[in-house]
């Protein structure tokens, strides 16, 4: 069996169309769900570049039954540790060798000679490393212009409003002030193309509006180089002769719970909820949704059934083989998560009907964080903190999470 795994970086769940998003488009993306199965509740263990490798292939490429291959279509500031890059059995290089050009423009130019190199091997797994939703942010105008249709004034632009209010009706209707207005109306407006990481004013909503819709048009700029790329695949037949399977290693915060990027590890719904999409083979299986949880972790043992080897099995990860054939509904009961960072460390539990997240180390000076409670599937977004008023529940749950860490 031929594997093609495509590993986004920061690729937030929420923001594809099939996870419910009705603003942002995807059509390529969702074009894939409907051929695949979607995993409707992926949570990460560790939101976590390097983490999230240590899951999918735990002790590197050396260990799965057939050639391995990888294909690097990420920025050198966004490499892994260089043990990562060891072991497989060749590394493609789609890093371009001048400026005017990205990463994934270098690898849609030489994909099709690198798919043709693979063409005559039966078995094969291929990971496809794509950073293009972590900022700096490289968005074509007109991509970008398409999300700003009623977009609020962002901050300078509210005061530079209130200003000009205080002018004069002479001095707002003299010929000087209409032909300056006429030329700032005229002058395309530019996305956030690199938001600055770390502590972000959740009530500034005009500047989280305008960072949501840059983020948008990256999205469908990624979905559509995706959509080459997919079509690469079925015009030499990888779509009848291959698992596909689209997942991310984190999610980008955007100002949600007041951060932007991997700043802090607050476990919300931005940060750990992971689209996984799998396509199997002729498109068998096609419009199965899995509501149970499942985690990176199980992304090991699944690659190992998938490529013929009997896939490893202990409490911490489960071949996913039985959901994506709707042989089972569920393998956990719930999703545990950990993460530590900038001085500060968190952990999470996730069940049917909550999810608890319980800070464990907060660096000195940084705002007080204290244990949250979120009812689910109700608060989606985390936003109705219920544990002043649920401290019994919240209490059984977090000894169910430190049990569980055990």
């Amino acid at each position: 069996m031929r594997v093609i795994l495509f590993a986004i970086h920061g690729g937030p769940a929420g923001w594809l169309g099939t996870y419910g998003n009705d603003w942002v488009g995807t059509p390529h993306l969702d074009r894939l769900a409907s051929e695949g199965v979607v995993f409707d509740r992926h949570i990460s263990d560790c939101p976590e570049p390097a983490a999230a490798r240590r899951a999918w292939l735990r002790d590197g490429p050396h260990r799965f039954p057939c050639p391995t291959f990888l294909i690097r279509a990420n920025h050198p500031d966004t490499d892994l540790p260089d043990e990562y890059y060891a072991h497989w059995s060749e590394v493609f290089d789609a890093r371009p060798q001048t400026d005017d050009s990205s990463p994934l423009e270098e690898l849609l130019r030489r994909f099709p000679t690198w798919l043709d190199r693979l063409a005559n091997i039966p078995d094969l797994l291929l990971v496809i490393e794509i950073d293009r939703l972590l900022p700096p942010w490289d968005v074509p105008a007109e991509v970008f212009e398409a999300y700003l249709h009623d977009e609020p004034e962002t901050s300078a632009e509210t005061e530079k409003h209130h200003k000009e209010t205080e002018a004069t009706n002479e001095e707002r209707d003299s010929p000087e002030a209409a032909a300056a207005e006429s030329a700032a109306a005229d002058e395309p407006v530019p996305p956030w193309a690199d938001p600055p990481i770390g502590f972000f004013d959740p009530k500034d909503l005009d500047a989280w509006d305008y960072l949501h819709r840059s983020f948008a048009a990256v999205v469908t700029k990624l979905d559509a180089e995706l959509g080459q790329l997919f079509d690469e695949l079925r015009r030499k037949g990888f779509d009848q002769s291959a698992v596909w399977i689209v997942t991310s290693d984190w999610g980008l915060p955007l100002g949600e719970h007041g951060q932007v990027g991997l700043y802090r590890p607050w476990l919300h719904e931005e940060l750990v909820h992971l689209p996984l999409i799998v396509r199997l083979p002729g498109a068998e299986q096609c419009g199965r949704r899995v509501a149970g949880f499942t985690q990176p972790p199980d992304l090991y043992p699944t690659l190992l059934a998938l490529l013929g080897s009997t896939p490893t099995s202990d409490d911490n990860s489960f071949n996913l083989l039985p959901l994506l054939r709707g042989e089972a509904a569920s393998l956990r009961p719930y999703a545990v998560t950990a993460l530590e960072v900038g001085g500060a460390a968190e952990c999470a539990l996730r069940t049917d009907e909550w999810a608890l997240l319980v800070p464990t180390r907060v660096p000195e000076g940084d705002p007080p964080r204290a244990p949250m409670l979120f009812e689910k599937p109700d608060d989606r977004w985390e936003v109705n903190d219920l544990r002043p008023r649920n401290i019994e529940r919240a209490d059984e749950l977090e000894a169910q999470l430190r049990q569980a860490l055990q």
